[in-house]
């Protein structure tokens, strides 16, 4: 009877083992919810791009939800916290996945346990830009401005811990800049008093900055990526402008919870890089300010360390924390 029992054991698990990426291989065979952790109106915007791909690929609904709150933290926790089988995914920036987690001891999730990162979609460096008042030309000018002026250069932020106060505070400690933080809630308050002249610099990506620098209204000293932007393709990188460490990207991408299946994993990253590679999706993306991205979904999840390991450091230096 025991040995009866240990074989009708070893059969179920077996069976149980061949079930679970067959069913991963029918994958998907019902409606997926795509959690995004903002507010209508933006990130979701190049998430639409994707999922109606997606949709039109799979023959089945990828419906978008948005859950803003706690600097995206409440829609990341979400999807960590949500059944492995790939119908709750996370579209996100860096943010929700990397420097919440970072900054709040009780965020819920950690970025690289909690993950698992399917797909990028599109990524841009951020823009360097000073209101017109500011006395200069370069990075270098500002640096020399702000150290001649210790605390009256103010940068905003769309709130604290988000990655443009923390590409701020690696400015400050990389140059020895005496610049000052000024957080805010939401992403349109920082622009308004830049134009005001109430801020003096700030640090955001392509598409909320490009209109008011093509306008006059505020001068683009630098780029934060490897390459210039062909969108302003005068604007020198950080590198160039003599600050080679100072590095930040602001990426959108796909990721499931921690424990999806790889076979799943591997049909949506397929898809993703499929959409992006179209020239519809990839011309929307480029008028949003961002480049399309395809890779593995290996090449993700390396992404990601490296952005822990890189804004990990600037919070414990800074040592921003929320209590």
């Amino acid at each position: 009877m025991t040995d009866r029992r240990l074989f009708l054991m070893s059969g179920v698990a077996t069976l149980c083992a061949a079930v679970a990426p067959a069913r991963a291989q029918n994958y998907p065979s019902k409606p997926v919810r795509i959690i995004v952790p903002f507010a209508p109106g933006g990130v979701d915007v190049t998430a639409r791009l994707v999922t109606d791909r997606l949709a039109a690929a799979f023959g089945q609904p990828f419906i978008i939800e948005n859950r803003p709150g706690a600097g995206g933290a409440l829609g990341a926790k979400v999807v960590a916290g949500a059944e492995p089988d790939g119908y709750t995914l996370l579209f996100s920036s860096p943010g929700p996945v990397v420097v919440s987690p970072l900054i709040n001891k009780n965020a819920g999730y950690d970025p690289i346990k909690n993950f698992a990162p399917v797909a990028m979609v599109a990524q841009s460096p951020l823009l360097l830009v000073i209101h017109p008042s500011v006395p200069a030309q370069t990075v270098q000018e500002l640096v020399s401005h702000a150290k001649a002026n210790p605390g009256k250069v103010h940068f905003p932020s769309p709130g604290f811990g988000t990655q443009t106060h923390l590409v701020g505070e690696m400015f400050k400690s990389l140059t020895g800049a005496d610049i000052v933080h000024v957080p805010s809630r939401g992403s349109a308050p920082p622009i308004t008093d830049l134009l005001a002249g109430q801020m003096q610099m700030y640090f955001d990506n392509f598409a909320n900055l490009r209109q008011h620098v093509e306008a006059g209204k505020l001068r683009a000293l630098a780029v934060t990526g490897g390459s210039r932007n062909p969108q302003l393709p005068a604007v020198p990188t950080m590198r160039e402008s003599g600050y080679p460490d100072i590095e930040a990207t602001y990426w959108n991408g796909l990721l499931a919870p921690a424990g999806t299946a790889a076979a799943a994993v591997s049909r949506l990253n397929s898809a993703v890089n499929q959409a992006v590679a179209t020239a519809d999706v990839g011309a929307a993306l480029r008028r949003l300010g961002s480049e399309p991205k395809t890779g593995s979904a290996q090449e993700f999840a390396e992404l990601i360390t490296a952005e822990v390991e890189r804004w990990g450091k600037v919070v414990r230096d800074a040592n921003i924390k929320v209590e």
